[in-house]
């Protein structure tokens, strides 16, 4: 790791600053893997053991099958009621939402691993995935540090950094060269449709999440 810098991070002369935004491992939205993330190869196996250098994390496991079916049910019986209500009211029936679940961020195209599992890490042995730095986590790291995402027209970079004011700093924890990023897509089907996916050109891949990453996605997408 190298010696922290007690500035923002620019790049060196010759190299253009394109966008960075603060990022982290995406979390599970559906109802079996809200709250919940994994760390996976491709055989499904867990490997969060297997990164080198990181610190022991949360063990996960899928949510009961008992918390969807109970969401259902009362989702039936509230339309009931918004029905009886409609018929009694003459057709005014009162604005408002029901019961919300995962129904309310539509339909998964990738429910593998968006429903009944949800790996923010997927990578082989030696891929570039498996390089990223465990700072992305936010179960693993402080609540005072940040993590951003810096394009540039050369490299792909994460940063590590301190948010405290009076002593902040900030360094980098991993790069790439923008020749190895082969697709980042928009995954909307997570809270508040702010996540994507970056995929390698080795097939490996992560699905992170920001809050103010739409500017970055859209140069990443758009490359």
């Amino acid at each position: 790791m190298t010696v922290p810098q007690r500035h923002s991070w620019q790049p060196p002369e010759g190299e253009a600053l394109v966008a960075r935004a603060p990022v982290s491992f995406a979390t599970g939205a559906a109802d079996r893997v809200q709250g919940r993330r994994w760390f996976r190869d491709p055989e499904r196996r867990d490997i969060q053991a297997e990164l080198p250098d990181w610190p022991t994390g949360p063990t996960y496991r899928l949510r009961s099958r008992v918390g969807p079916v109970v969401r259902a049910v009362l989702t039936a019986v509230f339309l009931l009621g918004v029905l009886a209500l409609a018929v009694v009211s003459g057709g005014n029936v009162p604005s408002g939402s029901g019961p919300r679940g995962s129904g309310s961020l539509g339909r998964s195209e990738d429910p593998e691993n968006e429903e009944t599992d949800f790996p923010v890490l997927w990578a082989a042995p030696g891929t570039i995935a498996r390089t990223l730095p465990w700072e992305l986590d936010p179960s693993r790291r402080p609540d005072t540090d940040v993590t951003h995402l810096v394009l540039t027209d050369r490299r792909l970079l994460v940063l590590g950094g301190l948010q405290d004011p009076r002593e902040p700093w900030e360094e980098v924890l991993w790069e790439t060269d923008l020749s190895t990023v082969a697709t980042v897509e928009r995954r909307p089907f997570s809270v508040g449709g702010r996540d994507f996916r970056i995929t390698f050109t080795d097939g490996s891949w992560c699905r992170l999440t920001s809050l103010e990453g739409e500017p970055l996605v859209g140069h990443l997408t758009a490359a």
